[in-house]
């Protein structure tokens, strides 16, 4: 797969989009339906064809080899449940954006807007609101093409464009959120019950050295654990001895109740509750939480997990990049449904440390971690400017024990890294990095 990916940066970047690629899923998405015995799910999908096909080809448009035949039919109830949940208006609006920028012929019109893209769905949704003949809900492609020809990023965003980012210190800082609600000091290695909504609380473990935390400026480090398993976890993945490291340097490590059912512990992961952000908002209130007892370090925000939980911590890099610095997806990856959805920073190219193991073997119920793990890395790579380590490991769904430090030392040195409008238009290639068993 890596080896086609100068070939499609070349055809990428000169806005080219290869046409064999939605006759392809239209194929892939027909022959699926044909093997389906369920009428009910048959129908459901038929029914849904032309969203679900929108959504694929967003899905298609960001990778650097679209591979049709690794579309599931699991993907396709996945991706029909999301498309007709109360979101699915917005998640259409997204789709079709992306699949309209990916047709630009400009390259830097294509990258003006591509690294504006909150900026942009907020503005339409709003011209659509005051324009009679047109609908959410009904959308043609036509009348996205119009407005993506007119629209330009506001006053504020064209100054930051021009900004000397060298003399800026190569990035702009996090954005933090605030306390949804008062916060209590964190007692270590005890749950802490933490409220992030009227309704919503989530014992969430912690483990820090306080006097340490208040005094060095530490790193802040999430840990998501897998499907049918607790917090504990965290032994297995991450070990004491990189806890004790992390602690001694004034960090904190926070690791989250599962806030769903056990067998996909996040709400991220099941196609139904996946637009929800109960899990996320428990995150900003922990981020704001440290932040305003113990004063930790902006820029190293570290989210990491296994299994479940790394998928969960490809999340936290894309719909937390607010404040995102670095991720660790051991045998995670990511859904397919990712795809169809836009970044809350666009232009922060967060770093990640990515293990799985060999292919058949490294799975669970309908998840191959192989699989997911390289959609994810062909992602990244189609962004271009992220730095990755990759370790294809000889292992089934395990996690070796020579893997916890080597995670933990790629990811914790690096900082938060959102780059100014006017970088990311001189387009870098991802710095990833292959490495062999052990990595």
């Amino acid at each position: 797969m890596r080896h086609l990916l100068t070939v499609f940066l070349i055809l990428f970047f000169s806005r080219v989009v290869a046409a064999p690629v939605p006759q392809a899923l239209s194929e892939r998405f027909d022959q699926l339906l044909s093997e389906t015995e369920d009428g009910y799910t048959r129908e459901k999908l038929s029914d849904a064809r032309a969203d679900v096909l929108l959504a694929l080809n967003a899905w298609c448009s960001r990778q650097d080899e679209c591979q049709p035949e690794l579309i599931s039919i699991t993907d396709l109830e996945s991706l029909t449940s999301i498309l007709l949940s109360a979101r699915g208006d917005e998640i259409r609006l997204n789709a079709l954006i992306i699949t309209e920028l990916a047709a630009i012929q400009d390259d830097r019109r294509y990258l003006l807007l591509q690294s504006h893209q909150s900026e942009l769905v907020k503005d339409f949704k709003r011209y659509c609101e005051l324009n009679i003949t047109c609908y959410i809900d009904s959308l043609t492609d036509e009348q996205v093409r119009r407005f993506l020809k007119v629209w330009t990023p506001s006053e504020k965003d064209a100054e930051a464009q021009v900004v000397d980012s060298e003399s800026a210190h190569d990035s702009l800082p996090p954005e933090l959120p605030q306390p949804y609600w008062e916060c209590s000091a964190f007692e270590n290695n005890k749950d802490n019950s933490i409220r992030y909504g009227w309704l919503y609380w989530r014992d969430v473990r912690v483990f820090l050295n306080p006097e340490v935390a208040r005094r060095e400026q530490g790193p802040l480090v999430f840990y998501w654990h897998g499907s049918n398993e607790t917090w504990e976890q965290i032994y297995r993945v991450l070990g004491s001895s990189v806890m004790q490291q992390i602690m001694d340097e004034g960090g904190i490590i926070v690791a989250p109740h599962a806030g769903a059912p056990e067998a996909l512990p996040w709400y991220v992961m099941n196609p139904a509750t996946a637009m929800l952000e109960n899990d996320f908002y428990l995150a900003d209130q922990l981020v704001a939480c440290s932040e305003q007892l113990y004063d930790i370090n902006e820029r190293r925000i570290y989210s990491m997990g296994f299994s479940a939980g790394g998928i969960m911590s490809t999340a936290m890099g894309r719909y937390r990049s607010n404040y995102i610095a670095s991720i660790a997806s051991y045998s995670g990856g990511q859904l397919p449904w990712y795809a169809v959805t836009f970044s809350q920073q666009p232009a922060n190219y967060y770093n990640a440390f990515i293990t799985y193991g060999t292919p058949g073997k490294d799975i669970v119920p309908k998840v191959e971690f192989a699989a997911t793990s390289e959609s994810f890395i062909n992602y990244l790579e189609w962004r271009g400017f992220h730095r990755v380590k990759v370790c294809q490991e000889k292992r089934g769904h395990s996690m070796p024990y020579s893997t916890m430090q080597k995670g933990w030392d790629w990811i914790k040195n690096t900082r938060f890294r959102e780059l100014y409008p006017s970088d990311v238009e001189n387009f870098q290639e991802a710095d990833v990095r292959y490495n062999g068993v052990g990595c």
